[in-house]
């Protein structure tokens, strides 16, 4: 008790020392506290409030890379959800966020491949669709190629050829019109070859995200994919002709198709090569390979590469001829490089950028590297070579190329042919022609011209180059023609007579050495001759006949052509105004001789008929020699014939036989040597017909390259941006393989770009960046 005592004492004296205090406190004082109070009492009611809930506790964040309970159900979908969860104080609350490219809680369905589905009253078939709302892009934007229900849709039908999309097409940012068009041509079995590119795009969208996005962890997505590749590849077929489709679809099917390569796969057909700034991945893999198993380019692959390397020039006829100039390329490859071209394993090694054309997509990097092996794409000398051959094809093209771009309705008509050479000619063309060979045989085929070229399918009447070119044909295929045209004769009309005999290629430009040409000639003065009297006898043919036989100067193939020749003269005689030009240069000596000379073929067959002799007054006339030396002349030729007298001048016989006399035909073989000699002197000074190669009026102009680069900086800017970012010891390695010197091509690219542009293409030094937004502007 005492305590409590003392205890209450002492209470009692502290409250009368606190009431003394304040009972000092001035009043203003008191005043001043309680608004203190008051204020201190309504902020704390304020901020009490307005805090939440939760135990008094520092803040934190984990990041979690697991999907939340419900992903399995996603999964059963065709779906993964990812997300980043945040974890706030004691971990009683937590809130999950989806990161990019999530399917919204199940509203979005993809449609399978085969499935139909129903939009806006509108039937979808073949599947390969998203369906739905909520799914977002890569950067929260709404998937371009998500088609969404509950959007505005046209009624009325819509044509799919109206451009009505934006260059980045969006279904839920196009007009209702444009989803119409678009629904149209998806139900229409997305193939109407005239579609507004943009429904293109839209639908590639989707099968760009299924591939590269689903299909990364989603067993059920990758059994989409061999469906997807088909449709992008049957896609391709109908919408090659745009450049952009044909770019991003062939490198989207290299870049899928790249995952799984297999060995040797240069040993299969090449794969078929798209139009783009690059050499095609299927070719640069399996050219790869050859290189690595030191395997010579088989014909087709070379063949592949030559049509579809940007850095090789093609001119017309390759498009306009394609299955004659591979025959050629074909045949001329295997005439350079035997079993094929053998590649060096350069220090370039192949790697594949895919730049996805989906704006939800762009950004992402997508690279895939194929190990050690090599890029041949960055090797200069086999383009070099390939270029050449190139080259000579189309130089043999040319001409046909030209004459069928002009009449396309005679592409197999005589006219066109005849400037191809004979191997690539059509097959019944070729067939018709070995009959007329076969008809042939070892002798002699005569016939109009108008016949032969009917035989051969001729339009119409043939121009002078036609003529020409058709001797050559037939020479090519061992058939000579007389008249010979090749050697300046006269070119046949249809109604004359042309003779064919199997020849000799051999001969060649020999027919105009001055030696033939005499020997022809010869022959025209005695067939003329022979025929002065209306007809030649068989004496006379034989005579001839022999005669040429015995002219050993010549070859065997002159002496056939000559036989031909002489087959025609005696049907179609040469008149001696044609022949006077040819005689006037010679002196008249010479003259006097060929005078002579004729005068003893004449009497050869042993009659000299009233017309013959006519006939050879005028002669004489032409030869500008004194006419009454004809009768002596044919008087110093009667040689008697055995068992006979001598004549004093050879009277008109109507004998019933006849006997050649050898020595009569000795000295007529030296009088023909002897006149040959003179008449090698006229044609000593000509000279054979130039050919001249026509200009292609129909090929256009060259088109300069990228940017104004030169050919060489061209091939390596088309290595440049086939990826967005290089290593400096990368682009070394290409430098190197295309021998050019890194910093300045680099420096000639970024010049060029600044010129058109006014921005560089190349940023930084390693790595080196492709800027973007300049690429989308650089022409394929």
């Amino acid at each position: 008790m005492a305590k409590k005592k003392s205890s209450g004492e002492a209470l009692l004296v502290g409250v009368a020392i606190v009431i003394g205090l304040l009972a000092s406190i001035p009043k203003e004082l008191w005043i001043g506290i309680g608004v203190l109070v008051v204020v201190a009492f309504v902020a704390r009611a304020f901020l009490k409030k307005s805090e939440p809930d939760v135990p008094q506790a520092s803040y934190r964040v984990t990041v979690e890379a697991t999907s939340p309970p419900s992903a399995d159900a996603a999964r059963s979908k065709g779906r993964e959800e990812r997300f980043t969860t945040i974890v706030i104080g004691s971990g009683d609350q937590e809130y999950g966020i989806p990161q990019p490219f999530q399917d919204a809680g199940g509203k979005v369905r993809w449609v399978p491949p085969g499935e139909s589905v129903e939009v806006a009253g509108i039937s979808l078939p073949g599947g390969m669709l998203y369906v739905g709302s909520g799914l977002r892009g890569g950067y929260g934007q709404a998937e371009p190629a998500l088609i969404n229900p509950a959007l505005k849709v046209a009624q009325r039908n819509i044509d799919p050829s109206l451009r009505l999309t934006d260059y980045w097409p969006s279904y839920s940012e196009c007009t209702p019109e444009a989803r119409r068009a678009y629904l149209q041509w998806q139900t229409g079995g997305r193939q109407a070859p005239d579609a507004n590119i943009g429904y293109v795009f839209l639908f590639f969208y989707g099968l760009e995200r299924r591939i590269l996005v689903d299909a990364v962890a989603n067993a059920t997505a990758k059994t989409d994919i061999p469906a997807i590749k088909q449709e992008v590849r049957r896609l391709l077929a109908i919408y090659s002709d745009n450049g952009s489709f044909r770019h991003y679809a062939s490198q989207f099917l290299a870049y899928v198709e790249a995952e799984s390569v297999e060995p040797a796969i240069y040993k299969q057909p090449p794969p078929a090569a798209g139009g783009s700034y690059e050499l095609p991945m299927g070719l640069r893999i399996g050219l790869g390979q050859a290189a690595v198993d030191q395997q010579p380019v088989p014909v087709s692959w070379a063949l592949a590469w030559a049509l579809a390397d940007p850095n090789i020039a093609r001119r017309t006829a390759v498009g306009r001829c394609p299955e004659i100039f591979q025959a050629l390329f074909e045949a001329k490859y295997a005439e350079a490089h035997g079993d094929g071209l053998r590649l060096p394993v350069n220090r370039t090694k192949l790697k594949l950028a895919y730049h996805p054309a989906s704006a939800s997509l762009r950004g992402r990097e997508l690279t895939r590297s194929l190990g050690d092996l090599p890029d041949v794409s960055a090797l200069s000398a086999p383009v070099k070579k390939l270029q050449e051959l190139v080259n000579a094809c189309t130089d043999l093209l040319d001409p046909y190329s030209r004459f069928i771009g002009r009449n396309p309705d005679k592409k197999d008509a005589l006219e066109s042919v005849l400037l191809l050479p004979p191997t690539y000619w059509p097959v019944p063309l070729r067939t018709e022609l070995n009959d007329i060979k076969a008809q042939v045989r070892d002798g002699m085929l005569v016939m109009s011209f108008g016949e032969l070229t009917g035989r051969l399918k001729s339009a119409g009447t043939l121009s002078r180059d036609k003529v020409l070119g058709l001797a050559r044909a037939l020479e090519f295929l061992h058939l000579g023609m007389e008249p010979d045209v090749l050697a300046g004769q006269k070119l046949p009309k249809a109604e004359d007579s042309v003779a064919l005999f199997v020849a000799d290629p051999a001969e060649g430009a020999a027919r105009s050495t001055p030696a033939y040409q005499a020997a022809a000639v010869t022959l025209d003065l005695a067939c003329s001759v022979a025929l002065a009297d209306g007809d030649a006898s068989g004496a006379e043919l034989i005579h001839l006949t022999r005669h040429i036989e015995s002219w050993t100067h010549l070859n065997v193939a002159h002496r056939k052509r000559l036989k031909a020749h002489l087959r025609l003269r005696i049907m179609q005689p040469t008149t001696l105004a044609g022949l006077k030009k040819k005689l006037e240069p010679l002196a008249a000596e010479a003259k006097r001789t060929i005078a002579k000379f004729l005068a003893h073929l004449a009497e050869a067959d042993g009659t000299v008929s009233p017309d013959e002799v006519k006939f050879l007054e005028r002669v004489y006339k032409t030869l500008q020699v004194d006419a009454k030396l004809v009768y002596s002349d044919l008087h110093s030729a009667s040689v008697p014939v055995k068992g006979t007298a001598v004549s004093e001048v050879p009277k008109v016989a109507a004998a019933a036989g006849f006997v050649l006399d050898p020595e009569r035909i000795a000295q007529l073989q030296k009088e023909t040597e002897a006149v040959t000699a003179l008449l090698a002197n006229v044609f000593a000074e000509e000279t054979a017909e130039s050919q001249t190669v026509p200009v292609d009026e129909d090929e256009p102009a060259p088109k300069p390259g990228i940017l104004g680069l030169d050919p060489s900086y061209v091939a390596f800017l088309r290595m440049l941006v086939s990826r967005p970012i290089w290593t400096r010891q990368e682009l070394a390695d290409v430098a190197a393989d295309m021998e050019l010197m890194l910093d300045g091509a680099l420096e000639h690219i970024n010049e060029a770009a600044l010129d058109n542009f006014d921005a560089p293409l190349v940023d930084g030094d390693d790595p080196v960046e492709i800027n973007q937004e300049i690429l989308e502007k650089l022409p394929a």
